[in-house]
């Protein structure tokens, strides 16, 4: 493995005081040597459900355990990172083919989210949730991609050019989280509406949230990352309506008990200056034990871009007080937001960790129990761009500990290429490139960072603006299979820009073509 060029702080602890306070710090993160789990738990199917899965979907006769996968990232440390998966490997992955392909009708930006064994018409059934810019949200049979329903939400007609794919409406962006406990569908549309709908009908059960308060109203906002459900709690992150100020950055907190807004966090005050939005497609982070919250913000608009919370990586409680934050040295570039909501991993041998990746391409790696003294690693993966290209997040496999993100464009010391980069965590928890696959278009324009997956050996990474998808071996790095090898029929066209989803034996693809595209063996 070789290294790269990184900022190394090495912290030391001195005298009991600091190491009692280490110790709580560790507890309170839901870390180390076996203190809590370093991720939430995948639900685990019934047998009886797990036998139904296995009959209905195609190629998925060898699934013995069926899962869900119910928000961005999996999970709410937003892992990126499927546990259960054990039909899709890789020994069989290259005979992926087509299974189905469904026109949702409008451009779609959320991962494929789905629940097994949802009641329909009393019949226990494998459900793909999806929704569209144009306000369409769909419930799809996982065995077949027919449409069980659909509902048109609400949409608002934007002036900025992001949403020329679909004239200027906007309706949902940010994937919808799912909720098997109350057989619901969080989902935002237009200008910041929470809805809550039934998962086996559609229908409205809560009525419509509207996040934003009357002081910051006008003008309004646009939400592009995934709900965080944490237990009776939703936290939605707001950005800004079209990428153009005026606009404020805020965290809410939503009773889905009675829909009440509980508490709001904003990144530049209550009364401003103004910025500060919060852009990353998973929305917010929560530890494994759901003390702890955690987001990584834009910039705001007075002398210092910085100020107070903007251009930060922030841990707040649950009720949203600040707890700790960081903002890594300004740098000279053109664009040095986090575009990307904060991955939360651990390793066995090391404390809670984070990666937040920068829109200068830089990722930044934090201790969590010591996140107000900086990161403890930074690397150059790719270069800066105009575009602001890296707005994913990581994925992490706890079996290989290691890192997965994609990089749109080669570094300018040519050390790290575009395509697919995997970092191992080492056993002295230092960081190394364990392999980087040149995959997909190596470009610095509108060329954005999409998040990979990993799934029972094999990573799973969409090219954005050159419409692939990859499977690759987590551990060697090499090439399994690709979209682009399929019949042209079955290959996703117009751009992918959001997560695959590999799920009991699947992999579903959303694509700007309108379409989910289903493959299997």
């Amino acid at each position: 493995m070789k290294r790269i060029d990184c900022a190394h702080r090495v912290f030391v602890l001195l005298g009991i005081a600091s190491v009692l306070s280490m110790a709580t710090t560790a507890f309170a993160q839901g870390a180390g040597n076996g203190s809590a789990p370093p991720r939430d738990p995948p639900y685990i199917a019934s047998p009886a459900l797990s036998r139904n899965t296995a009959s209905t979907i195609p190629g998925a006769a060898a699934l013995t355990v069926a899962t869900d996968w119910p928000t961005f990232g999996m999970d709410r440390q937003r892992s990126g990172y499927n546990a259960v998966e054990r039909v899709l490997n890789a020994g069989n992955v290259s005979q992926l083919h087509a299974h189905w392909t469904t026109d949702i009708g409008g451009p779609i930006t959320t991962q494929p989210t789905l629940i097994t064994g949802v009641s329909i018409n009393g019949k226990p059934t494998d459900v793909v949730y999806a929704a569209t810019w144009s306000g369409r949200i769909v419930a799809l049979n996982a065995a077949t991609g027919a449409v069980i329903w659909s509902v048109q939400a609400p949409t608002v007609q934007t002036r900025c050019g992001n949403f020329n794919a679909s004239q200027g409406f906007v309706g949902t962006i940010g994937t919808p989280t799912l909720d098997r406990r109350t057989n619901r569908i969080y989902v935002v549309t237009g200008y910041g509406f929470l809805h809550a709908l039934d998962l086996s009908t559609g229908a409205d059960v809560m009525p419509w949230v509207q996040l934003l308060d009357a002081a910051n109203a006008s003008p309004k906002t646009i939400v592009f990352g995934s709900p965080t459900l944490s237990g009776s709690d939703i936290y939605i992150a707001t950005a800004s309506p079209c990428d153009v100020r005026p606009y404020h950055g805020q965290i809410v907190r939503v009773s889905t008990t009675n829909g009440a807004i509980l508490q709001r966090w904003y990144t530049t005050g209550a009364t401003g200056p103004d910025g500060g939005g919060i852009w990353g497609p998973g929305g917010v982070s929560i530890s494994p034990n759901g003390r702890w919250v955690y987001t990584a913000t834009g910039n705001a608009f007075p002398d210092a871009q910085n100020a107070p919370y903007a251009e930060h990586v922030v841990r707040l409680t649950t009720d949203l007080k600040l707890d700790a934050a960081n903002a890594p040295p300004l740098s000279t570039t053109i664009d040095v937001d986090f575009g990307a909501t904060p991955l939360l991993f651990q390793t066995a041998a090391c404390h809670p960790m984070l990666a937040a990746m920068q829109k200068t391409g830089r990722l930044y790696i934090y201790d969590r129990n010591t996140l107000a003294d900086g990161p403890i690693y930074s690397f150059q993966i790719g270069r800066s761009t105009p575009a602001g290209n890296f707005i994913g997040l990581p994925a992490f496999d706890p079996v290989l500990n290691r890192i997965y993100l994609g990089n749109p464009v080669d570094s300018s010391s040519g050390i790290v290429r575009h395509g697919l980069v995997a970092l191992s965590v080492q056993s002295d928890c230092s960081v190394a490139i364990a392999w980087n696959l040149p995959v997909g278009v190596n470009s610095a324009g509108q060329n954005p960072s999409i998040s990979p997956i990993v799934a029972n050996g094999v990573v799973y990474y969409a090219d954005g603006i050159g419409s692939e998808v990859f499977a690759v071996d987590a551990r060697s790095g090499a090439q399994l299979w690709a979209t682009n090898n399929l019949p042209a029929a079955d290959r996703v066209t117009g751009g992918i820009f959001t997560s695959p989803t590999v799920v009991n034996g699947q992999l579903f693809v959303a694509g700007s073509d309108h379409k989910i595209h289903a493959y299997g063996l």
